[in-house]
């Protein structure tokens, strides 16, 4: 018997997009102070834009580009979607992300997270998906528990969180997922306490599912 648990649910389509000089960003989560979770940005830059996100000291922020390309403040190599980049900060710190071409967008999610130990540090991982129908780590270097995957439609997959202490956010990049009994669909996300086990199904091809014990 499936008991459900507190959650919280961030539909895209209730979404407030807010107009920057060269961008437009949607904050689903902002300045958590006492949560491990402190923010979660989307930002859709234009062509050639840019977008300042200052983090809170003592964060780590994963930046993950969900179409085109970027560069980060002195970081010369180009970010790209088959890429996760981490960096951590002890004091408060700017990020700028420039969309790094000139005839189209660029999409890119931040989610600032409280570091564990806090220190300056910096990462840029490949993003291989190989496996459908699997949870791959997203990335080695977060100090949360992180996972992708991409399903084909009606599957269906059971996953045991480290602790129960630990509150879980999913975020579905493309498709469909039912998370709980919760209908969540592209950009719909979750945050989920209380629970110990999670039980989801992709309701779509190709659907592209990230979420972390936080």
């Amino acid at each position: 018997m499936l008991v459900q648990s507190a959650s919280k649910i961030i539909k895209a389509d209730l979404s407030v997009w807010k107009k920057n000089e060269s961008c437009v960003v949607n904050t689903m989560v902002s300045k958590q102070e006492n949560m491990n979770l402190r923010n979660i940005v989307e930002t859709v830059l234009d062509e050639g834009g840019n977008y300042h996100f200052t983090c809170q000291a003592g964060s780590s922020i994963l930046v993950i580009v969900l179409y085109g390309e970027i560069l980060i403040n002195d970081f010369k190599k180009p970010i790209t979607s088959e890429q996760v980049f981490i960096v951590k900060s002890r004091e408060i710190h700017s990020l700028i992300l420039k969309n790094n071409f000139s005839d189209e967008k660029a999409d890119v999610l931040i989610l600032e997270l409280k570091s564990k130990k806090p220190d300056d540090f910096f990462s840029l991982e490949e993003l291989n998906i190989k496996d459908k129908n699997t949870l791959l780590q997203l990335s080695t270097k977060l100090e949360y528990p992180n996972f992708i995957g991409l399903y084909e439609g009606r599957q269906e997959q059971e996953y045991s969180l480290y602790s129960k202490e630990n509150t879980l956010f999913g975020i579905v990049l493309n498709g469909a997922f039912e998370f709980q009994n919760i209908l969540l669909e592209t950009r719909d996300a979750v945050i989920i306490q209380e629970i110990e086990t999670l039980e989801f199904e992709a309701l779509s091809e190709n659907a592209l599912l990230l979420f972390l014990e936080v």
